[in-house]
């Protein structure tokens, strides 16, 4: 089960809306908890945790990890994922743009890199590809 589903899931189970855990929380907008419980959606920032996990009166450690029965591998590995979703949280973008994101700066080739942004541009994103393949950015 991952964060999302978890913090639904103690949501529910607590008989709150999400206007309420909101408000628990101090975000402005029960949108904000729409977005953590989506599973493609962005998770609570660092900071927001502790209160997030308060409010649905848990740990941290649940919302991330679930339950303490994981092994110590599989605990790293969750909490190596985590700091994905935290990087994607921050930036604003979802895990599914981080992945991909992480997926691009893993090809081995600049002419796999040109490749993709040459389909980018075609959809009509504005990619300024001028730099070397190290540093490609997007124009706003």
């Amino acid at each position: 089960m991952s964060i999302h589903a978890r913090i639904k899931q103690l949501r529910e189970a607590r008989g709150m809306s999400m206007l309420t855990l909101a408000d628990l929380v101090g975000v402005s907008a029960w949108q904000t908890v729409q977005q953590w419980e989506k599973e493609d959606g962005t998770a609570p920032k660092r900071e927001r945790l502790a209160a997030v996990a308060a409010a649905l009166q848990t740990t941290p450690e649940y919302l991330l990890f679930g339950d303490g029965g994981s092994s110590a591998s599989t605990r790293e590995k969750k909490r190596v994922d985590y700091t994905d979703v935290f990087a994607a949280s921050e930036a604003g973008i979802s895990m599914t743009a981080l992945r991909v994101a992480q997926s691009f700066d893993k090809l081995d080739s600049t002419e796999k890199k040109q490749a993709i942004l040459a389909q980018l541009k075609a959809f009509g994103f504005p990619i300024d590809d001028s730099e070397d393949d190290q540093n490609f950015s997007y124009k706003k």
